[in-house]
């Protein structure tokens, strides 16, 4: 089996459903993905069941969340109600996410804070500007 890793934006709010007898939690979402090539942005539909689409439904709530998604793709077909005919389409499956939290935004320019004539080391620590720190206590991980 093929996993497949996509980082994007949410686009839209999520759209949570139960469904059936058995009570199946299904969403369905938007991230739009940045295209390296030209810079456009590529919109990409995927589907998330059970437990990964409750998570989801209560972890990803903000248009504008950065969203870190592992998929399998899948044939699904259903008779369209209006037109009576048969459609098929691929689904993205969502296994796993993560939520990449918003940055802080720094009121301060590296200008502003570092003139020429002081060096850093002279400098308060909280006259620095607030830099990503990569590490696990940085982001949000949620595995479905």
């Amino acid at each position: 089996m093929q996993i497949n890793h996509h980082v994007g934006r949410l686009t839209k709010p999520v759209r949570y459903y139960v469904r059936g007898e058995k009570q199946l939690q299904i969403v369905y979402f938007t991230l739009a993905i940045n295209d390296s090539k030209d810079g456009e942005a590529t919109f990409i539909d995927y589907v998330a069941f059970n437990k990964t689409a409750e998570l989801i439904n209560k972890y990803v709530n903000q248009v504008g969340d950065v969203v870190e998604v592992a998929f399998n793709m899948r044939n699904h077909n259903y008779t369209d109600s209006k037109t009576n005919q048969k459609v098929y389409e691929v689904q993205n499956v969502v296994t796993q996410f993560k939520i990449y939290p918003a940055r802080k935004e720094s009121k301060n320019t590296a200008q502003d804070i570092l003139p020429q004539t002081v060096s850093p080391a002279e400098l308060p620590a909280e006259k620095y500007p607030d830099y990503p720190n990569f590490g696990t206590d940085d982001f949000s991980y949620v595995e479905g």
